[in-house]
């Protein structure tokens, strides 16, 4: 899942998260991230899914910055920061969380014991009926 932080501006230290793709992003109500800061336009940019990763593209007038690069379109990676009029935000991905296997791991060597004593038990039987 992809990560937003915004680091400036009136929703400073806000976070957003996305699961699906595209992400729009701009002064519009109808964007998903909806950013009313000056410089900002009304789409001013989305974020895709592609096989190449996240690709991060712009309108055809609106002015972008990726690690104080002018782009319209580039591949994000982890730790980017983009910068549209005076607003910066750091472009990530939220931390994964690892799930509880314990009753997976029990049962895996549950298993492995059960086995282990099987093949002990056939060996004796084995020895037993010659």
């Amino acid at each position: 899942m992809l990560l937003l932080q915004i680091l400036n501006g009136k929703k400073a230290g806000a976070e957003f998260s996305a699961r699906r793709f595209p992400v729009n992003i701009g002064r519009s109500a109808s964007n998903h991230l909806v950013l009313e800061e000056p410089g900002v336009w009304a789409d001013h940019f989305q974020i895709l899914f592609s096989c190449e990763g996240l690709i991060l593209k712009t309108s055809p007038q609106a002015p972008i910055l990726v690690n104080d690069q002018p782009l319209t379109e580039t591949v994000l990676r982890n730790g980017d920061l983009i910068t549209l009029g005076l607003l910066k935000i750091r472009f990530g991905f939220t931390p994964v969380r690892q799930r509880n296997q314990k009753l997976v791991e029990w049962l895996t060597w549950l298993g492995l014991a059960s086995l282990y004593c099987g093949q002990i038990s056939l060996i004796y039987w084995l020895l037993l009926n010659r």
